[in-house]
């Protein structure tokens, strides 16, 4: 009889890592449009949670109003920018177009002709934010939040 030899062959597993899939840049920006919508609201409230129209100065509570944008959100160079949205009552945000004039009359005044100037100056410079860009600033905006929700207990 001849020795036959059996071989054993070992099946190799390939172990296939998935990759973490990553979040799109569009869902990013939702995320961070909504803190930073919040952040912008509650920036200017009180303790009670009241904040005043930049437009029209009526006074309502911070959930109850838009974060209004000067420049429109669709420059991308100001839309996450503090100078560029404050608390509107919904009235002047969407019936009204925003009540530009208003608007602008109180970025002058709250922070200078300079800033204005250099405010309506960024507006046309193009900014392509990162996806680091846009997980930095969310976690910044939702640090900030949490510190003033914690402040005022709300």
């Amino acid at each position: 009889m001849q020795n036959i030899k059996i071989m054993m062959i070992k099946k190799t597993k390939k172990v296939v890592k998935k990759k973490k899939k990553l979040v799109s840049m569009s869902l990013l920006e939702k995320k961070l449009d909504k803190v930073f919508s919040i952040y912008s609201r509650l920036k200017d409230a009180d303790e009670g949670g009241t904040v005043t129209c930049v437009t029209c100065n009526v006074l309502k509570h911070w959930k109850d109003v838009d974060a209004g944008h000067f420049i429109k959100r669709q420059y991308r160079s100001v839309r996450w920018n503090d100078m560029n949205v404050h608390p509107q009552c919904f009235r002047c945000n969407h019936f009204m177009g925003g009540r530009q004039d208003d608007y602008a009359n109180f970025i002058i005044k709250t922070y200078g002709q300079e800033s204005f100037n250099l405010l309506m100056a960024s507006k046309y410079q193009i900014v392509k934010h990162t996806r680091s860009d846009l997980e930095e600033m969310i976690e910044e905006y939702s640090q900030k939040v949490k510190g003033m929700e914690e402040r005022w207990n709300i």
